[in-house]
């Protein structure tokens, strides 16, 4: 004896599988920024620099890291001529925050896109999975690519 008929207990599967499908795609989109670490190259985290630049120690090694994905605003530094001084605030917001996620971190990974020496590398930065360069784009204080901060800055 079935105390359910067939056809409501397809519209409730269909209901179901409609819920998880929207639920799955939301949980997809919100994590886009997230990449599981075992895909990094693991490093240990020395001192930032800027808002788009790094040290780490790669297997024994001090690397100078620029974040392959995005441009920050350049800190001010006696005799350095900057094109957007103006920026200094979110010079020093990107550093802090790049500061404050890769200190935290229980594990920083890169994944590398170009080896320029030795001692030098542009990569994705991530701190226990997370984007740092995504992180630094949703609080507006870097651009997408490499360049110019203040150029980019000046075609908005």
């Amino acid at each position: 004896m079935s105390f359910i008929s067939n056809d409501s207990f397809n519209c409730t599967l269909k209901k179901t599988v409609g819920v998880f499908s929207v639920l799955f795609a939301f949980l997809l989109s919100a994590q886009a920024n997230v990449v599981c670490m075992c895909v990094t190259t693991p490093v240990t985290f020395l001192e930032v620099i800027d808002g788009d630049s790094i040290w780490v120690k790669k297997v024994g090694r001090k690397v100078l890291v620029h974040f392959s994905e995005v441009d920050a605003p350049e800190i001010n530094e006696p005799g350095k001529t900057l094109e957007c001084p103006q920026d200094q605030r979110k010079a020093r917001q990107a550093r802090d925050l790049i500061q404050e996620m890769l200190t935290s971190a229980k594990e920083v990974g890169l994944i590398i896109k170009e080896e320029i020496s030795q001692q030098e590398l542009r990569a994705q930065v991530y701190a226990d999975g997370l984007s740092v360069g995504q992180e630094l784009l949703y609080k507006y204080l870097a651009v997408e690519g490499q360049g110019n901060w203040c150029e980019t800055k000046k075609s908005d």
